[in-house]
């Protein structure tokens, strides 16, 4: 009865330090006082703590469960506690001895009835070091787990199929890892590589007949077998035909095609004339057809043009500027067919230049005349705030225009003054509103606090059923993890000092789809993670800019 006790006790306390429990707590009678040594207290003259009733050890996650576990197992109406990874019956000594295996071995045993193994359908395992070596499955087929590899022999296991006695037989590793099974296809004992030159096209013949593989790579012959090997031969008379090609000295003539070779190979270009093109040389020359210079062009003894000179696009001097000192005549000059802007020549009175300026052609025909009927010529603008809603007075003092802003209040339309004020009708804040003192919703009486809410309250509230990160305009997350788990990530807490959400586990998804809550930065309670693995259990918790808190759970 004292080892039970000892058992009870590791059970109170998984369940006080578990990450549902973070504190004291007292459950039954005189729930206000307790115990200053105790995490968790039970205090009762008519109830019991009743343990979870398990009827499957296997399942997830009791397979992989923390030792200190302590369950009912309805198969043999026992309590169970898990150690060293397995579970383990509480029992006395005499019941272990009469049903156990014995380190020294058993005496007194029938293999009819006594055997070393499993009666539920389940797996074998046989561990050495807590290392499985032999895994014996449900079907009586055996695993060897660790088998050694020999460098030089390897025994193998033969099954005589009429018996089913095991033997071992020795082969060389080379049996497995050197030797060449086949080449081409062919797999006799020997097989013969051959070379042949006979075949038009390169490739790889297999000769099952005589066990051989050909490689055949044909030969040039210049005529029906253009690829291939090329022969000493035919190689001695091509390079033979080589001959090198130089650059020959400029002609004093020039030549239709502007380039010529001569016999011994000189490359010669001939001067560009009138009919011929070629090099431009340092001589006089004379070309025809049109030339495009893209940058400057230097005459250095003048520019001679002869002939008529047509400029389709007009002339356009870019950089450098152009200085006239004589007199510029424009000989004709055409209209703007421009409708909307029109380009006006003035003179620099500094430098001289003529700039250019453009001028809306309204300009020119439908200048402004007046504003409001005030025809000026000097009209003033001035702003007011008399009247209900804005308003332009353009009629009280001439040329003057009045632009009048009134103050907002509950009759006007108007500015948001710095003073005290009075709206009327709803009014939308598309971003955040701060309020410097205090505010009382629901209600035009002053605030008692520096939040009022006068009525009920709507905080914005969302399903989700996948990975969420909680986002500034959330308040209250249902995670429904029927279909699998949920992972919610928490923002940074830089920043939003006091913000508070509450995260709750809806659906039927129990305790294998877990809900997991991660924060971006800091961490919750101190924990790096908080996981909720019960339906409809929630936690509430606060920031206060640097982790998370549990407030309500």
């Amino acid at each position: 009865m004292k080892k039970h006790y000892h058992y009870l006790l590791l059970l109170l306390v998984f369940i006080a330090l578990s990450p549902a429990a973070i504190a004291q707590l007292k459950i039954g009678d005189n729930p206000s006082t307790i115990n200053k040594a105790s995490v968790l207290e039970l205090e009762s003259l008519r109830q019991g703590l009743l343990l979870p009733r398990i009827v499957d050890t296997t399942l997830a996650p009791l397979n992989a469960a923390p030792d200190g576990m302590i369950i009912f197992f309805t198969q043999n109406k026992s309590l169970l506690v898990r150690r060293n990874g397995y579970w383990s019956k509480l029992a006395d000594s005499l019941s272990l001895t009469a049903n156990s295996w014995n380190l020294a071995g058993n005496a007194g045993t029938n293999p009819t009835n006594n055997y070393i193994g499993t009666s539920d359908g389940q797996a074998l395992s046989i561990r050495t070091n807590a290392t499985e070596a032999i895994h014996v499955n449900t079907d009586q087929s055996v695993q060897l787990k660790n088998v050694p590899q020999s460098t030089t022999l390897i025994t193998t296991l033969v099954i005589d199929p009429t018996t089913g006695t095991v033997s071992q037989r020795s082969l060389s590793s080379a049996a497995f890892t050197n030797a060449i099974q086949s080449i081409n296809g062919l797999k006799n004992l020997g097989v013969t590589i051959k070379a042949d030159t006979a075949n038009a096209a390169f490739g790889v013949t297999a000769n099952p007949a005589d066990s051989s593989v050909t490689m055949n790579i044909p030969i040039v012959n210049g005529t029906t077998q253009k690829t291939g090997l090329l022969t000493y031969a035919d190689w001695v008379s091509f390079s033979s035909k080589q001959q090198a090609i130089t650059v020959g000295a400029l002609l004093a003539a020039s030549t239709p095609n502007g380039l010529t070779i001569s016999p011994t190979g000189e490359l010669q270009l001939g001067p560009a004339d009138v009919t011929n093109p070629g090099a431009v040389t340092t001589t006089a020359q004379t070309f025809a057809g049109q030339k495009t210079f893209r940058d400057s062009l230097t005459a250095g003894a003048g520019l001679n043009v002869t002939g008529g000179t047509s400029i389709s696009n007009g002339l356009t001097v870019t950089a450098g500027g152009a200085n006239i000192s004589g007199t510029l005549t424009l000989g004709t000059t055409p209209n703007n067919v421009s409708t909307a802007t029109s380009y006006v020549l003035f003179r620099n009175p500094t430098t001289g230049a003529v700039e250019k300026r453009l001028v809306d052609s309204s300009a020119f025909s439908a200048g402004l005349k007046s504003i409001n009927s005030q025809t000026g010529p000097a009209i003033s603008l001035a702003t007011g705030n008399t009247g209900t809603d804005f308003n332009i007075d353009s009629t009280t003092t001439a040329n003057k225009i009045v632009f009048n802003l009134p103050d907002a209040a509950l009759t006007a339309r108007g500015a948001v003054t710095t003073g005290t004020q009075s709206f009327a009708g709803t009014k939308t804040f598309r971003d955040s509103v701060s309020v410097g003192k205090a505010a009382n919703i629901g209600s035009t009486a002053d605030a008692n606090s520096t939040l009022q809410v006068t009525g009920s309250m709507a905080l914005n509230i969302v399903t989700v059923t996948s990975t969420y990160t909680l986002l500034a305009t959330d308040n209250t997350v249902l995670a429904n993890t029927t279909s699998a788990g949920i992972t919610v990530t928490l923002p940074s807490p830089s920043g939003i000092t006091g913000r508070i959400y509450t995260i709750k586990k809806i659906g039927t998804g129990g305790i294998d789809n877990s809900l997991t809550i991660n924060p971006t930065g800091g961490t919750i309670d101190g924990a790096s993670t908080y996981i909720i693995y019960n339906d409809y259990s929630y936690v509430t918790l606060q920031t206060d800019g640097s982790n998370w808190y549990v407030i309500r759970k």
